[in-house]
């Protein structure tokens, strides 16, 4: 049986991490070809921004659906419909001809968390979380990479931008089926097989009471203290990494051709996969070591490298298009060690704080405030190069002075957006020092004495004769010294106020009636069926298929989880391209993250719910499916407005997704290993956030039958998606059905009570705090491509210096959970917390270094290319090694699902606002000037106006002296 539940288990974690994949990969797709979809939609830098910041903020407000959902459903459920969702979105955006048609995600994140929480213990959640990391990046550089190379060509008419997010809906809804049908929820077990007695589903609250639960939870999971840091952190960390989503616009206007650009993505994606995977490992071993420190430090760590790495990739490199290399090694140096945070701190702190049937919930709260703010990096970045830094938005085709001075621009406005939110975040770290021990022991405490609460009533039970049914519910009243009062909580008593709180939360007891219909009827349900002692599969059925099973789930849950990474990389790979196809401005490409943000923030409560409730295999499916669907939205979107409204349906799938993942990861891992299961789950986001990239910049010059090669981007990227979703519907399976029947039986969870306990416990306020302003960087960092190609990188030297961020990221998050996890068992007190103060701490100077000390010249790609690696491979460990770890220990089991699920909420919230922050800065204080690359010119239909970012064909003294002699007329292009 053991055998059977590890294979089932694996096989949810796979696909969990394909539907990961898809996600990030959707999420790069737009980033990638921004230059395009500006020029198409006619945005500028702050309007593309603005389109992440109306993503932002409707993923936001869809998380507390995300968490409902992921609570309420079977969360590989959950999954696969975001995944459909963002699939439809990205398929929307591809068809929009206006800015304000870009969307959706926020029913993914909670649940795919969730169930990466559940799926670890507190020894290798650190470890899930980096290898969540790992294929969501995986995703993005697929995403980011694939829009690039689809960016400038044309495919039957259509612009490749398009046809990039096209192919990310299609593979979306593949996900997402996968993720439904194959995909398993510890919780709740949809191969129910009716042994002829006739039982049915015991009956459920109504709509309304499960909402008032939900609300209840979530206020106890926001009042946790440790939560309301890791929020506050999530908002500062998250930041940057928004604002990044302009890194290939960047490397574009330095002169890198689309190529190149997608392969500086790529480097940094697979380095940001494979550093929350370390970070994840070294988070697990920090926690055996130094259980109450081990994490945090890691997650310092890794957010102040990304200060002195940021500095050397953006500031301190030349812009040159000759120092490809440099720059590819920086962002591989940068991406391995910004990125352990997550996997390594951020995701298992989450899962020990909140007990298990919570973390969906906590997830997507922190996802919901953390994306919001984040979102808002893109169009700061672009406001900041625009009026600060003296950003000009001009035709493409003017010369490659001014898309140098339009790199310098906007590499000074990403590296505001990362350096004062990475310090900040640093800082913010430091707090978790003296909550999280307490929040970890707190909830070790309720799961304790649900334990017992539990066992002393099944023996009650089987004492009084489990066959009979009783009309009347057990009732159960247990005292803790006074008479409770409504639902306040003596903040001032914490052991009081936790056993009072379990008592109602335990999911076993109850002060009051448990349920209507009473302990036994839920027992004598189960036992009815043939559920053996707690793992959700009948007795006769061979251990051997169970763990066959539990692989396979694994396998999809990763799959997810890249293309979740791949769909979010697209567009940030693309921005250039979509500004242009949609002029749109920076700020205004950054608003298109703030969209989803905000939507998939305001998901995770229904994410928490879905995977707490629902086969979260199911959830993930239906996130896939979600995203897939927006996705290509994105890739036929013809307007602004579109490409927004779009963005905001992939924020619902992607809410939906990730708490689920995550929660999943936590609970099969324990406090030694959960750090380097994070940085695996890391390191597998990662894959798909480097496809996503890497695609979307290698397709952006292309077309494909006349469509623009950023579409197809996002028609592959939507397609992969609907598939995964559909392998996690269909193949996944969740293996305690036994538990998830108890607590829908015998108490309803009462969710709003649990997300309040959770909100309560110190350790998770601190991280919901320090993953604010840690997530608004990355989230800044969607301008990172478009940056790229306004300093004159192609879209191949964008996409591959992206691509070695990502990359670097990647096994930095891999790394930090591996130190993560080494630091908790030498220090378990605060190893987690050093490693993610460092790891925040390195982002200033490596941010400094990339985006103002570095010349804005596309011949230095391989001193952007280094910078870009070492900042990706040194600020991600906190996730994996710190906050996933940490928010694993400091809750029960059951609460794991909550806990991950509000943080991802507040996260997102916040981080959301970095792309058009940048935006706003790139175009209203550092003087950027939009321009309308990718524009037709009427009468000619496929002849387009270039910049100099694809003049980079004629390479050295011989260009520039084209460029001096020859008119706007003469730097045109005719494209087949």
């Amino acid at each position: 049986m053991a055998a059977a539940e590890a294979e089932a288990g694996r096989r949810t974690l796979a696909l969990v991490n394909m539907a990961a994949i898809m996600e990030r990969a959707d999420e790069a797709l737009l980033p990638a070809v921004y230059r395009e979809v500006g020029a198409a939609l006619h945005a500028t830098p702050m309007g593309l921004g603005a389109l992440t910041l109306c993503r932002s903020f409707v993923q936001a407000a869809c998380y507390p659906l995300a968490a409902y959902a992921a609570v309420r459903y079977n969360r590989a459920h959950v999954v696969a419909a975001g995944a459909f969702l963002w699939a439809a979105a990205t398929f929307l955006v591809a068809v929009s001809d206006t800015f304000a048609q870009y969307n959706f995600d926020a029913l993914v994140t909670p649940a795919i968390q969730s169930l990466v929480a559940d799926c670890s213990d507190d020894t290798t959640r650190g470890s899930a979380f980096g290898w969540l990391q790992l294929t969501g990046n995986i995703g993005s550089v697929i995403g980011g990479l694939f829009s690039l190379m689809l960016a400038s060509t044309t495919i039957m008419g259509v612009a490749g931008w398009r046809v990039a997010f096209h192919i990310v809906a299609l593979i979306s809804v593949i996900v997402g089926a996968l993720v439904r049908l194959f995909a398993v929820d510890p919780h709740f077990c949809s191969n129910i097989q009716d042994d002829g007695g006739g039982d049915q589903l015991p009956p459920r609250k109504s709509p309304l009471e499960e909402m008032k639960d939900l609300v209840v939870e979530a206020r106890a999971v926001v009042r946790i203290p440790s939560f309301q840091i890791i929020v506050a952190q999530g908002v500062t960390g998250s930041f940057p990494w928004s604002a990044l989503s302009f890194a290939p616009m960047w490397l574009e206007l330095m002169g890198f051709t689309h190529e190149m650009t997608g392969l500086l993505t790529t480097s940094f994606a697979l380095a940001s996969s494979l550093g929350g995977l370390l970070g994840g490992k070294m988070g697990d071993r920090l926690a055996v070591r130094y259980p109450d420190s081990g994490r945090i430090v890691l997650s310092q760590i890794s957010s102040a490298s990304a200060i002195p790495l940021a500095a050397l990739l953006l500031l301190a490199l030349p812009d040159d298009s000759s120092s490809g290399f440099l720059h590819g090694f920086v962002m591989f140096i940068m991406g391995l060690s910004i990125s352990w945070n997550g996997p390594a701190t951020n995701n298992p702190i989450f899962a020990e704080i909140v007990p298990e049937r919570s973390r969906t919930s906590i997830y997507a709260l922190d996802r919901s405030f953390e994306s919001v703010l984040a979102s808002f990096a893109p169009p700061i970045v672009g406001f900041l190069a625009e009026h600060a830094y003296g950003y000009n938005p001009v035709s493409y085709g003017a010369g490659s002075s001014s898309d140098r001075e339009n790199a310098t621009a906007l590499a000074k406005a990403l590296y505001t957006a990362i350096a004062i939110p990475m310090l900040l975040c640093c800082f913010i770290y430091s707090l978790l020092y003296g909550t999280y021990p307490r929040d970890r022991e707190r909830a070790r405490m309720d799961t304790l004495i649900a334990s017992e609460l539990q066992q002393i009533e099944l023996e009650r039970c089987h004492r009084a004769g489990i066959g009979r049914r009783s009309k009347d519910g057990t009732v159960i009243d247990v005292e803790y010294g006074e008479e409770e009062s409504g639902d306040v909580v003596d903040d001032d008593d914490d052991e009081k106020a936790l056993m009072r709180y379990h008592v109602e939360q335990s999911g076993s007891v109850g002060r009051k009636q448990i349920t209507r219909l009473g302990l036994q009827d839920a027992l004598h349900f189960v036992d009815s069926k043939g559920y053996d002692g707690g793992v959700g599969m009948t007795a006769q059925q061979p251990e051997v298929d169970v763990e066959r099973e539990r692989r396979r789930t694994l396998v999809l849950v990763n799959l997810a989880s890249i293309m979740e990474r791949a769909d979010e990389a697209l567009l940030p790979a693309v921005y250039r391209e979509v500004g242009a196809a949609l002029h749109a401005t920076p700020a205004g490409l950054g608003a298109l993250t703030l969209c989803r943000s905000a939507v998939q923030a305001a998901c995770y409560p229904l994410a928490a719910y879905s995977a707490a409730r629902h086969n979260r295999a199911h959830v993930i499916a239906a996130g896939a499916f979600l995203w897939a669907a927006a996705t290509f939205l994105v890739a036929v979107s013809d307007t602004f407005l579109q490409v927004a409204i779009s963005r905001g349906l992939n924020g619902i799938g992607l809410a939906l997704v990730v708490p689920s993942i995550q929660s999943l990861v936590a609970d099969s891992t324990d406090g030694g290993t959960r750090g380097s299961a994070f940085g695996w789950l890391q390191l597998a986001s990662s894959l798909g956030f480097i496809s996503g990239g890497f695609v979307g910049l290698l397709l952006a010059q292309t077309t494909v039958f006349g469509i623009a090669g950023w579409r197809i981007a996002f028609h592959l990227v939507a397609i992969i998606s609907v598939f995964v979703g559909i392998l996690n519907w269909f193949f996944a399976v969740f293996l305690t059905f036994r538990q998830a029947m108890l607590a829908r039986a015998i108490d309803q969870s009462e969710m709003i009570k649990e997300a309040k306990f959770v909100v309560q416990i110190p350790t998770f306020q601190i991280f919901v705090a320090e993953g604010v302003s840690g997530s608004f960087p990355w989230s800044a960092l969607s301008f990172a491509s478009m940056w790229l190609e306004l300093i004159g990188f192609s879209h191949k030297d964008t996409a591959f210096l992206m691509t070695t961020f990502w990359v670097a990221s990647s096994f930095g998050g891999l790394l930090g959970g591996k130190m993560g996890d080494f630091l908790a068992l030498r220090y378990p007190n605060s190893g987690r917390i050093v490693l993610s103060q460092i790891s925040a701490g390195s982002a200033v100077p490596l941010a400094a270094v990339l985006l103002l000390g570095l010349p804005d010249d596309p011949s230095k790609g391989i001193a952007y290319g280094i910078v870009l690696f070492i900042m990706g491979l040194f600020i991600s460990w906190n996730g994996p090694a710190t906050n996933l770890p940490i928010c694993a220990e400091i809750v029960p089991e059951k609460s794991r699902t909550s806990i991950y699920a509000l943080d991802m909420c507040f996260k997102s919230v916040l981080s959301s606002f970095a792309p058009p922050i940048v935006g706003i800065l790139a175009q209203r204080v550092f003087g950027y000037r939009a321009d309308d690359k990718g524009k037709i010119i009427p009468g000619i239909e496929s002849v387009h106006v270039f910049d100099s970012a694809n003049e980079v064909l004629m390479p050295g003294e011989e260009r520039e002296r084209e460029i001096r002699d020859s008119s706007p007329e003469k730097t045109t292009e005719v494209r087949g």
